[in-house]
């Protein structure tokens, strides 16, 4: 007769590894390098342990009292909540240094937790409320920088801590403003401007304000222009001069209207002869008495606008050829 034993079942050994930090360790939290960070709430300060070799890396890093469920975000940003200070204090783990001081918040806060749009909430136990925090906005860079002083141009701001925020142009608020859901950029749309030129852009949010000096340059629009020449009124023999002006008249094509103090040039061939400026009415006169015989050699002259710029818009040149009408 044979007889068969029950299979015994393996021993599980377990490695059990001690790695002394501070004072009653209570919260946990890995940070984006993979270091361990260990909230010490009888010591008031934060261990860090390097995972792959189970070794403390450096001294002990300063917070608040009673430091407790402590948070890394996404950023690398490690957040620690101090429950017996009333505060939140920030580490940066690229550097395991404390940034800037501790923030207040409500009564024994205990808890964090860090949103896509970089908001951290603390839950505060002993005041039945939740802290939030929204940390000052930084601008990296706007596109497209440029556009026309009538406003409308629509552009982007790349940036941080963005959620909430309202943008203005020169101090004039644009509109249309929208935040994406990670807070890092803006979509806006310019208002008119003030003036042609560069004006500082403003992002406001409900936790500061950050700027991108002459960060937006307001552009005049440009306008087509067009110049008509008036023939020159002569008869030809004996050479007599009927109307004793060259004119040319330089209007806005946008608006229609006249264009005046612009200057206009009168050549015969590719010889200038003089210049003149426009009036109220747009209309710049030369006087043609003592050039009459080479206007009449050339068969009329040439009027020619080189291009300027009014209060409101930039003028594209213009030029036009007139004859000769005897009467």
């Amino acid at each position: 007769m044979s007889c068969s034993r029950a299979a015994v079942p393996a021993r599980l050994f377990l490695a059990v590894t001690s790695i002394p930090v501070g004072n009653n360790p209570v919260g946990l939290a890995i940070a984006p390098n993979g270091d361990l960070y260990v909230a010490n709430s009888g010591s008031a300060n934060v261990s860090v342990i390097n995972t792959t070799t189970d070794t403390v890396v450096g001294g002990p890093i300063g917070v608040g009292g009673t430091p407790v469920w402590l948070t890394v975000a996404p950023n690398g940003n490690a957040y620690v909540p101090n429950s017996g200070s009333n505060t939140v204090s920030v580490i940066d783990t690229a550097t395991n240094t404390v940034v800037g001081a501790p923030i207040p918040v409500g009564a024994g806060p205990i808890a964090v937790a860090v949103a896509g749009n970089n908001k951290v909430y603390v839950s505060n136990i002993n005041g039945s409320n939740v802290s939030v925090i929204q940390f000052d906005p930084t601008l990296t860079i706007i596109n497209p920088t440029q556009g026309t002083i009538a406003g409308g141009t629509v552009v982007t701001i790349n940036g941080t801590n963005l959620t909430g925020a309202s943008v203005d142009f020169g101090g004039i608020p644009a509109t249309g403003v929208s935040v994406n859901a990670t807070g890092t950029q803006i979509t806006a749309t310019i208002p008119p401007g003030a003036a042609a030129g560069p004006v500082t852009v403003t992002v406001t949010t409900p936790g500061a304000s950050a700027s991108l000096v002459n960060g937006f340059t307001y552009l005049l629009p440009v306008h087509a222009t067009s110049l008509v020449a008036t023939p020159a009124l002569s008869k030809l023999f004996p050479p007599h001069v009927y109307f004793p002006y060259l004119t040319a008249t330089l209007t806005d094509q946008v608006t229609g209207l006249p264009v005046p103090g612009q200057t206009i040039s009168f050549k015969i061939g590719s010889n200038l002869v003089g210049t003149a400026t426009t009036d109220a009415q747009g209309v710049a006169r030369f006087n043609e008495t003592l050039i009459l015989t080479l206007i009449l050699a050339h068969g009329g002259y040439d009027a020619e606008f080189a291009g300027g710029s009014t209060g409101s818009a930039i003028l594209s040149p213009s030029s036009d050829h007139a004859g000769v009408i005897e009467p």
